[in-house]
């Protein structure tokens, strides 16, 4: 039986208290089933789908947070560009041709900002080698985040991690700002090892990313979002890097 339209704005407003609740409980799962109720009562609202696609994100379910992401774009296309998240999701998946795609598509919108020209590399480096993501690296010019053009340099080619590394520690930045500093060069530093599928190190830095004492010392520096593809970024290399268990006889 169909719901009254006072008793579906009942249920929609119960659900989104749970969602509320789930987010200030860092519970993703129970966002996505908080957003499955709603997106029902509701199919036709966009911003539920970004919401969404930010949950199944979180927990690891990268094809269902692309497909949130396609969802929202059907309902405004005006926001195809500026949608990142879907790239960064596209990689995780590995579609890494859509991934290289959003983020050529970002740069009608923002083009000046080294992470966008980094994840296209990396998407690129998947799916035609680092040398062709590197010939193509998108240029950026004026990143005015500490630490950003330097990460650039390293995948230009221009530095090695181990200098990158060693400007990180030589900062005379202080507070939140050499904390922005440090986990954007750790970030950038494990995800171009992941590149040159030197997976050891990748764990190393990203999980040094991932540190939640590093995103307490630099909160109005660093995005949570960025923090938690670190760590989600980590989980899986070394869900990659793990033996395979032997087939029950």
């Amino acid at each position: 039986m169909a719901l009254g339209q006072e008793d579906s704005e009942e249920k929609f407003t119960q659900f989104s208290s749970q969602l509320q609740k789930a987010w200030a409980q860092s519970d993703s799962a129970g966002a996505v089933k908080a957003l499955d109720s709603m997106i029902e009562l509701r199919p036709e609202i966009p911003r539920l789908y970004y919401l969404r696609g930010v949950a199944n994100f979180e927990v690891r379910n990268f094809r269902q947070s692309v497909a949130d992401f396609d969802q929202l774009i059907k309902l405004e296309p005006r926001r195809s560009d500026e949608l990142w998240e879907r790239g960064i999701s596209c990689y995780f998946a590995g579609d890494y041709e859509a991934g290289a795609k959003q983020f050529l598509d970002y740069q009608n919108y923002h083009d000046q900002d080294v992470e966008n020209s980094v994840w296209r590399y990396l998407c690129l480096a998947k799916s035609k080698g680092v040398a062709t993501a590197r010939e193509t690296l998108l240029p950026i010019e004026r990143d005015s985040r500490p630490g950003l053009m330097e990460v650039l340099e390293l995948y230009r080619g221009k530095l090695t991690p181990q200098q990158l590394l060693e400007k990180m520690q030589q900062t005379e930045l202080n507070g939140e700002a050499e904390a922005g500093y440090r986990f954007y060069t750790l970030l950038y530093v494990g995800l171009y090892y992941l590149a040159e599928d030197d997976k050891a190190k990748a764990a190393d830095y990203l999980a040094q990313a991932g540190d939640k004492k590093l995103l307490e010392a630099g909160s109005s520096r660093i995005s949570e979002y960025m923090w938690n593809t670190a760590r989600i970024a980590h989980a899986e290399v070394i869900k990659k890097a793990a033996p395979a268990e032997p087939a029950a006889k």
